[in-house]
């Protein structure tokens, strides 16, 4: 019989598994707190199970690990993105984003990504699979076991892959990245971030998690968002705007719409008003970030003034807009660039 990948279980599926092997339920207690709060890597170190449990968990258990590759970390703002190769050798990135008291870590959901928006560093080299939960989870572990002195307070599914997509996986991490054994982060201070696969949208409604839902809109043009976001022929913003609508309704949670700024494609004044006729009505934010040039692309970002303008725009036709700032840009943070140049 195979071992199975602790981490890639719930605790209450650990606690069957334990009551399996003649043990009692609250062990999985303690073996969550050791695996999410203590960050072990052997059940050697886990000195509060007797010699008898343990040998039994190394019988039964097996513990990913996750290793890296290479890191960069920005001068002007401290945002470190890692390089992390798997146990079978495939890479992924995460980045950690500090600012003040909140530090916020951006996680992959996939290796590679099938979505191949044209924009995005993690396209040119298509997918490969999903991400386990305990791959994701290895993730947060890394980074929290290699930035002691910060606390995490936010989780953001922004980087490789489309976390709808890997949905199952990706809803299993969340749970114990919530749990109170765990890593105790509030559902609210956890973002999934999509493309626009609606059927995943209207599965979220079910969760009963008040996590927060981030779409990336980058155009109020059919075709134009179709070049930028191929997933735009399937699930096309008619029909995406109208799942929104009908996700805000029932959850009662705010949207948040993503929009990169990018020279003579989606930054004019005529796309800010396009944009808010398309979203009028919906209780939803916008963030805009002007674009983080990616070699090779042929992509340039606007001017400042051109972004100012944007923002102004949206602002005058009442939609709650804010204005970010791309973060490390001396080290090509964006999403996939640091494994695309190792690749």
């Amino acid at each position: 019989m195979s071992k199975i990948d602790i981490k890639n279980i719930s605790k209450d599926e650990l606690i069957k598994e334990l009551v399996r092997i003649g043990e009692k339920p609250y062990r999985a207690t303690q073996v969550f707190r050791w695996l999410y709060k203590s960050l072990v890597t052997s059940f050697d170190d886990m000195t509060d199970l007797n010699k008898e449990l343990r040998e039994k968990l190394k019988q039964e258990f097996y513990i990913t690990k996750i290793v890296s590759l290479d890191s960069k970390r920005s001068f002007s703002d401290g945002t470190t993105k890692y390089l992390l190769k798997l146990e079978d050798s495939h890479t992924i990135e995460s980045v950690l984003l500090p600012e003040d008291e909140r530090t916020t870590l951006c996680l992959s959901s996939q290796v590679g990504c099938k979505f191949g928006c044209s924009f995005c560093a993690s396209a040119p080299f298509g997918f490969v699979r999903n991400l386990k939960a305990s791959e994701i989870l290895d993730e947060v572990i890394f980074m929290k076991t290699h930035n002691k002195d910060r606390q995490i307070t936010n989780i953001v599914f922004m980087g490789i892959g489309e976390p709808l997509d890997n949905y199952n996986n990706v809803m299993r991490a969340i749970r114990i990245l919530n749990d109170e054994d765990a890593f105790k982060i509030g559902a609210r201070k956890i973002t999934i971030s999509t493309c626009g696969v609606i059927p995943g949208i209207m599965k979220l409604v079910d969760e009963k998690l008040q996590i927060e839902l981030s779409v990336s809109l980058h155009s109020p043009d059919d075709k134009i968002r179709s070049t930028l976001v191929p997933a735009n022929k399937r699930y096309p913003l008619n029909d995406l705007i109208a799942a929104c609508k009908e996700y805000t309704r029932l959850t009662k949670r705010v949207i948040t719409f993503e929009y990169v700024l990018i020279k003579r494609v989606n930054a004019s004044e005529g796309d800010a008003f396009k944009v808010a006729k398309l979203l009028t009505g919906m209780i939803c934010k916008v963030n805009i970030i002007s674009y983080n040039q990616i070699k090779a692309k042929g992509y340039e970002a606007p001017s400042t003034a051109e972004v100012k303008n944007f923002f102004r725009t949206l602002k005058s036709r009442a939609v709650n807009v804010m204005l970010r700032k791309s973060k490390g840009e001396d080290i090509d943070a964006g999403c996939g660039q640091l494994r695309i140049s190792k690749l």
